[in-house]
This record gives structure tokens, sequence and C-alpha cells, in this order.
């Protein structure tokens, strides 16, 4: 089977799984649980497409907006969400990787897909202009809950 034809697979089983996750009154299971839940490996990839898919159809995340849910909050990880806290809160990069609490790959991980999302700069290490829009309702923050071996977020 082609790479192509199985990222379309997963990009299809994620999607469903989570369409049907979000049905359920306060779940906000993020890509990342829904990877896990499903047996997929890390993939920012596809949690970049799923993540593209979800701006572009909005409609998808109608009835979780109410709590302040966006396509970035269910996109990025919980390792990303800490990093993104720590870099608008910083007065230095060290200082955040240091707040953050990661290594050295996974820091460069996290800055990466928050440089994508937009919200850290293009140049260094500074969030970006507009990251305010980012960290609105939920945004960088999460609550996991693991209940009978299932994982979902909650408002």
């Amino acid at each position: 089977m082609s790479e192509s034809k199985t990222s379309d697979e997963a990009f299809e089983r994620t999607l469903a799984f989570l369409r049907d996750r979000w049905t359920r009154p306060l779940d906000i299971t993020t890509i990342e649980q829904a990877h896990q839940a499903l047996g997929l490996p890390p993939d920012d990839e596809l949690r970049w497409r799923l993540y593209e898919h979800l701006q572009a159809n909005p409609g998808s995340l109608a009835t979780k907006a109410r709590y302040g849910v966006s396509a970035s909050t269910v996109t990025l990880t919980n390792e990303e969400k800490l990093a993104g806290r720590a870099l608008v809160l910083a007065k230095d990069e060290d200082e955040a990787q240091a707040a953050a609490a990661l290594d050295g790959q996974s820091w460069q991980r996290a800055k990466a897909m928050l440089r994508r999302i937009g919200l850290l700069s293009e140049q260094g290490w500074r969030p970006a202009d507009d990251h305010e829009r980012l960290i609105e309702g939920v945004g960088l923050l999460f609550h996991t809950v693991r209940a009978r071996g299932e994982v979902f977020n909650v408002p």
C-alpha cells in the first residue's frame, strides 16, 4: 500500500473517530489522543493536515466552540501547549525551555509546530504578533481525563 493511501486512510479514520467523540457533551478529544486510541503512531504531518481541514471546515468543531475550543486546541499536543505557554510568559528561550521541561529534541519539535500554527514568530523564539488569537478560550490549556481506559479532554 502506498504511503499516500495509508496517510489518507489514517486521515479519514482519525476524522471519523473525532467526529464521533465530539458528539459527546464536554468531550474535546485531541488529534493526538485519537491517534493513540486508533493505534496510529505520532505523525506531525497528519496532525497538520487535520488542522488545515478543521480550519477550512469550522462546522466540525461548532458544538465545541462555545467552550472556547478551536482547531489549534485539538491539534497541539500537551507538550506543545506547555511549550507555547512557556514561550509566551518567559523572558528568553532558555527560561521558556526550562519552564516547559522539554528535552532538546522535544523542544525543537514543539517550536516547529508552534511556528507552523502561528503562535511563534518566524524570526527567533518570540510569540507572533497575532498570537493572542491562539490563547483565547481554551487555547493552550488542557485538562486530560482518563476513564475506564479512555482518554479525552474537557473544557
